[in-house]
């Protein structure tokens, strides 16, 4: 059972983890920039802190309590968060003007969650509403994971944050793009010590932190690359065009997708 210490220990984990995980105000600053202003609920999914005010009233949904707990700003008279299931949220058809979120659909166990929350999206979207939500991608053309540990040890690789995303993306292969969390930190085993290898390649080996979290986690996730991402968006009747985003290590495969 995960205990509110576990949910206080991702909290000040994420408060550390920076990009590209956690976006920062330029992100949010971007997604705003996106939505129409328009008086309206703004649906978010999660419960992230730098999307919380990003709407004249918005309504956060996250599966795990401890997770708001731990990272939600707090409730206010324009935002609230609450625990539901994306799939099936707790609003009518139509309700929401927009629906904002970070990696909301990479943090699924399969593109059959990931389809079924995209119809939930697009049920909740009122006629002219959009979503933005920011995607962590398969990179094209896909690497393999060798080519990856061979970037991190030649020093083509940002970060520890950067190397642990790529890892993600090349194990996720088609036609599931699924990755169990766990074997990205066992792949890391040809680089010896993390935090070792990251003062070695002048990278912050703090963030060995993020990657041992992930020991023994049943946690699965979703990395799809652009077509199969837009094939899912088509199949719940949404359309999808991408809008780049820029500033930070590893933003040329965190597009923000644009659905209506």
């Amino acid at each position: 059972m995960e205990t509110q210490d576990h949910w206080a220990r991702i909290g000040q984990r994420m408060a550390r983890m920076g990009p590209p995980q956690v976006p920062g105000p330029a992100l949010a600053r971007q997604i705003a920039g996106l939505l129409d202003g328009c008086p309206g609920l703004t649906v978010l999914l999660g419960v992230t802190p730098a999307y919380a005010d990003l709407g004249k009233r918005v309504e956060a949904f996250d599966a795990a309590p401890g997770m708001i707990a731990a990272i939600w700003p707090g409730d206010t008279a324009c935002r609230r968060a609450q625990v539901a299931d994306w799939r099936k949220l707790p609003l009518p058809s139509g309700a929401a003007r927009q629906v904002i979120g970070d990696g909301a659909l990479n943090a699924v166990p399969d593109r059959t969650t990931l389809r079924a929350i995209l119809g939930e999206v697009r049920r909740i979207l009122a006629p002219g509403g959009r979503a933005a939500i920011r995607c962590f991608l398969r990179p094209g053309p896909s690497e393999t994971l060798d080519a990856v540990l061979q970037a991190a040890r030649e020093g083509r690789i940002a970060s520890l944050n950067v190397l642990r995303w790529r890892i993600a993306s090349a194990l996720a292969v088609a036609p599931g793009h699924e990755v169990a969390v766990a074997d990205i930190l066992s792949a890391t085993a040809p680089l010896g010590d993390l935090a070792e290898f990251a003062r070695k390649q002048d990278m912050d080996p703090d963030q060995a932190e993020h990657f041992l979290a992930y020991r023994a986690s049943p946690a699965r996730y979703v990395f799809p690359d652009r077509v199969a991402l837009e094939a899912d968006a088509a199949s719940a009747g949404l359309r999808c065009a991408w809008v780049p985003t820029a500033g930070y290590p590893g933003a040329e495969d965190c597009p923000i997708a644009l659905l209506s």
